[in-house]
């Protein structure tokens, strides 16, 4: 009972959104990356910086809910928020890093459209981030992780369309492996948002 009368931290909501603000930035990163890949080099040094921007945000989280008493929400599910949020700028950057390791000429086929999706779901995810602040938005909460479960969705159609002309049409075998690595950390990090939309659900559900 006396926990309950204690003010919770508020700091939380403004480290959450700046966390998906720094990932945000990433994602615009990647997307002008495949649109001018002539300046590889110089983006794929500013996506490895933004990834580790959004570690410094994750860890300050982490480190409030640490030294913290009361908090605004469940203590995992406030961890599972931050860690799937990073999930997402770590597996952008792991598709950022494979393809300056594997020296492609050119971006895998429809990466773009990949990406695209990727940047409408975690949109999403971020306005939702922003209203948990204020629960009286769980409506609206609730329709944006209807809305990323259907990009999700379309995530998964894309990957799949994408697998099979990278089967059908590639003679060279080892770009095959490269190209399917990169389709699939960014498929992956398309799940993470569904993901977070789960996770935003249940702090919904549970401080209704």
């Amino acid at each position: 009972m006396f926990k309950k009368l204690l003010p919770k931290e508020r700091r939380f909501f403004e480290l959450f959104e700046q966390q998906a603000a720094v990932i945000k930035k990433g994602l615009d990163l990647f997307e002008l990356l495949i649109q001018e890949y002539s300046r590889r080099k110089e983006l794929t040094q500013q996506i490895k910086d933004v990834e580790n921007d959004a570690d410094a945000v994750a860890h300050q989280i982490i480190q409030l809910l640490n030294n913290t008493f009361v908090t605004p929400f469940d203590r995992e599910d406030i961890q599972t928020l931050v860690n799937r949020m990073d999930d997402v700028m770590d597996l952008v950057e792991k598709a950022n890093a494979r393809m300056d390791i594997y020296d492609l000429p050119t971006p895998p086929e429809d990466i773009d459209k990949m990406i695209a999706i990727l940047q409408k779901a975690f949109d999403r995810i971020s306005s939702a981030v922003g209203m948990l602040k204020d629960l009286k938005h769980r409506d609206a909460i609730f329709q944006i992780c209807v809305e990323v479960n259907s990009l999700e969705n379309q995530g998964d159609a894309v990957l799949r369309t994408s697998l099979e002309r990278l089967f059908k049409g590639a003679s060279d075998p080892f770009y095959v492996i490269k190209a399917k690595e990169i389709y699939e950390s960014l498929e992956d990090a398309i799940d993470r948002c569904e993901d977070l939309s789960n996770v935003i659900e249940t702090i919904i559900i549970k401080n209704a």
